[in-house]
């Protein structure tokens, strides 16, 4: 560096291209790892811009929670299981484009119960690839 600072300086919504925003969000999430409970919690701040006033402090909690929620219930799903979807880096656009359709589609189609991972329906329609078939075979869209 050559000893110069740059400027930092407040903007406007507007002058930002988001002339919705009227509130900012912060949202600090703490956890512990399962497989490792001895090991220290993680924390993760998440910073969203929000249409809601300020005062709509618990819409604003509500919709920080939903969008949590997504994460908790669907991607968990992916990356907890032998798809380990976060670990997998690909050197072909399409290919990644490809597996993310191919994995949304069985998700939807999969019959899950609470409390069930995926790992229970990947063991299940390997040792039943008949079952498998018919699932999909016999997929009604959804509307």
């Amino acid at each position: 560096m050559d000893g110069r600072r740059a400027a930092v300086a407040a903007i406007s919504p507007v002058t930002a291209g988001l002339p919705g925003a009227r509130s900012a969000i912060t949202i600090r999430r703490d956890w512990t790892e399962k497989k490792n409970p001895l090991q220290p919690s993680k924390s993760h701040t998440r910073f969203f811009l929000s249409s809601l006033a300020p005062r709509e402090k618990t819409r604003a909690t509500n919709a920080g929670r939903g969008h949590w929620s997504v994460e908790n219930c669907n991607h968990y799903k992916r990356d907890v299981s032998a798809w380990q979807e976060d670990h997998h880096r690909h050197r072909k656009p399409n290919a990644a484009l490809n597996l993310a359709l191919t994995r949304n589609v069985l998700l939807a189609l999969i019959p899950f119960e609470a409390g069930q991972p995926l790992a229970h329906f990947f063991e299940h329609y390997h040792r039943r690839p008949h079952h498998a078939l018919r699932l999909i075979l016999e997929a009604a869209p959804v509307l």
